[in-house]
């Protein structure tokens, strides 16, 4: 055996010609891995469950051993290809790729900035994965920086080093002349990075609120903050938004415009809260299948609805416990978040956990039909978890509700090199809240069915849903829609709803309602010309085609609004304030 550590994977970027969208990116497979090396483009990236074939994105790849001699590369599958078996030395493999495809998965390279994912731009060498992997990427001018999610390297500048294969995928850069805050966490530096046009957000503002929702994390799980340093890379666009978290950091994507607009700027400290409980969730606290994923093919887990779902209640949770939300904002998107699930059919046909299996098939592929087949682990798997923490909260007013159901989580499978299962989860809301409890929340996930929130279970922390006043109720057409400048487009249409039993097919776009047009923004205008139960004339195009479909329709949905009861107790007010951290009486 040897006393010499093994040779680590390096690898080089040329930005050069980010002008045209181009990334040269130089991969040295060390001498005692190269001969029959296998080199693999991944093909998905950690945290967004669909095949992405970042291989389309290759412009060309070619080997050159030692004495600069090309060595021949014979593709092996769709995504990686093999180099011969009688080399010698080390082999250096160059690619070049099409980086031009703006998201928090994908590379973006222009003269603005350069966004680099992992995943998308550097192949790794099949037998060589638990090996060190160092990326050397220099900064192109003074003015411009990179951005690392990486550590540096101790000896040599514009090198980042990764422990692993797995630790080098989870990461990201950035390169640019982009403004960024610094502030700290539990003593523990942070960086927000602003990739955006136009000048940039009050910084300093958002590096508060983040500071905020971090120490409300630090708070769900006491101890040391997971981390020796946290970045968040945000790229601000035209349209869009998003995030991707990485085990050190996260990717944001946010209309340019987010912070001129009250609700986007909710919905970003939303996306910042989500991103960085990823610190704990998901990325030391794994699902089991996750823990060694494969990286050429779907990593299937049943655990999304945790993963996810659990993470998505609590992005809106946390910004109002670090008094960066108001306790009216979070109830109002709670709200949103049951009516959305209430009308997608999908949810009483694809149960949670199948829905976590299907991510890669069904949750990142969609459809016009997509909402009568398919129900949402974020969302749906939200409501779980509010349920379950007001059913632990109204058994134990005393307690911590979920949030002693995740730490138990996190003291028993955090770090774990098995991770955790479904068995596992149960048995931690066992342990807190019982079998019964487990039992329910087992049929919730395992079965095709809605979580149910009344007003018993509301009533322990001292609210009821009550009819939201509204103006005039408008009719039920059963119709999911988007608006552009041309006018009305029925993305989907609900099953069994009226558009449904009327023919109206996902797709259609909107002419005119008993014969009149119907332009953008006059939809609903339109329908409060009818009654429920009235028939009306809907005219639609379809393709080349021009219909005419007599649709009746349907009572219009109750619009509801949490609100405090008027006569509470103690307890509640005191259960309402450990849930929200906030006061009852602030709504």
């Amino acid at each position: 055996m040897s006393d010499h550590p093994a040779e680590p994977i390096r690898y080089a970027v040329d930005l050069t010609d980010r002008l045209h969208h181009l990334v040269r990116v130089t991969l040295t497979a060390p001498a005692d891995l190269a001969a029959a090396a296998r080199v693999v483009l991944p093909v998905w990236t950690p945290g967004s469950y669909v095949v992405r074939d970042y291989v389309h994105h290759v412009q060309w790849i070619r080997a050159t051993d030692a004495d600069d001699t090309e060595v021949a590369l014979t593709p092996d599958g769709t995504t990686a290809w093999r180099l011969p078996d009688d080399v010698t030395g080390p082999v250096t493999v160059t690619l070049e790729l099409y980086a031009n495809d703006l998201s928090v998965r994908t590379n973006h390279v222009d003269d603005h900035h350069a966004l680099l994912i992992p995943a998308a731009t550097f192949p790794y060498v099949e037998h060589g994965t638990d090996r060190p992997h160092l990326v050397h990427l220099p900064s192109q001018t003074d003015s411009h920086r990179t951005w690392s999610l990486l550590p540096p390297a101790d000896d040599t500048p514009d090198t980042y080093v990764a422990e692993d294969r797995d630790h080098l995928i989870d990461s990201a850069f950035e390169v640019g002349d982009l403004p960024h805050v610094d502030y700290e966490v539990a003593g523990v530096p942070h960086t927000f990075v602003w990739a955006g046009h136009g000048g940039h957000p009050d910084l300093q503002q958002i590096a508060k609120d983040a500071a905020a929702i971090g120490e409300a994390c630090v708070e769900l799980f006491p101890g040391d903050l997971p981390t020796d340093a946290y970045t968040f890379l945000c790229v601000g666009w035209d349209t869009g938004g998003g995030g991707l978290e990485h085990r050190d950091g996260a990717v944001l994507q946010m209309p340019i415009r987010t912070f001129q607009d009250d609700d986007l700027t909710s919905r970003f400290q939303s996306l910042v809260a989500h991103e960085y409980l990823h610190l704990w969730n998901v990325k030391r606290l794994v699902p089991a299948a996750l823990v060694q994923p494969a990286y050429e093919h779907p990593t299937h887990t049943p655990s999304l609805w945790v993963a996810e779902g659990w993470t998505a209640y609590y992005d809106e949770l946390l910004p109002t416990r670090a008094g960066v939300w108001t306790p009216r904002q979070l109830l109002d998107t709670l709200r949103d978040t049951w009516d959305r699930t209430e009308t997608t059919p999908g949810a009483l046909l694809q149960p949670l956990r199948q829905a976590s299996h299907e991510a890669w098939t069904k949750h990142y592929i969609r459809d016009a039909n997509t909402p009568n087949v398919m129900t949402d682990y974020y969302g749906h798997g939200s409501l779980v978890a509010w349920e379950l923490d007001l059913r632990l909260r109204r058994a134990d007013p005393s307690g911590d509700g979920l949030d002693a159901v995740f730490r138990l989580l996190w003291d028993r499978h955090a770090g774990s090199a098995a991770g955790y299962t479904e068995d596992d989860v149960l048995d931690a809301i066992t342990a807190v809240g019982g079998d019964e409890l487990a039992a329910l929340i087992d049929a919730r996930v395992g079965h095709a069915q809605r979580p149910v929130i009344d007003d018993d279970l509301l009533a322990a922390v001292g609210l009821e849903f009550a009819e939201a006043p509204n103006g005039r109720p408008v009719p039920t057409l059963g119709v999911q829609t988007t608006e552009d400048a041309q006018g009305v487009t029925f993305t989907s249409v609900l099953r069994d709803g009226p558009a449904w039993r009327a023919g109206i097919t996902g797709g259609d776009r909107l002419v005119a309602i008993d014969g009149s047009t119907v332009a953008t923004g006059e939809l609903s205008r339109a329908l409060l010309a009818a009654e429920p139960g009235q028939d009306v004339e809907v005219t639609v195009t379809r393709g080349p085609r021009l219909l005419r479909r007599i649709v009746t329709l349907d009572e219009p949905r109750p619009r509801r609004r949490l609100r405090a009861l008027e006569t509470t107790t103690l307890q509640a007010r005191q259960v309402f304030e450990r849930w929200t951290g906030h006061e009852l009486s602030e709504l």
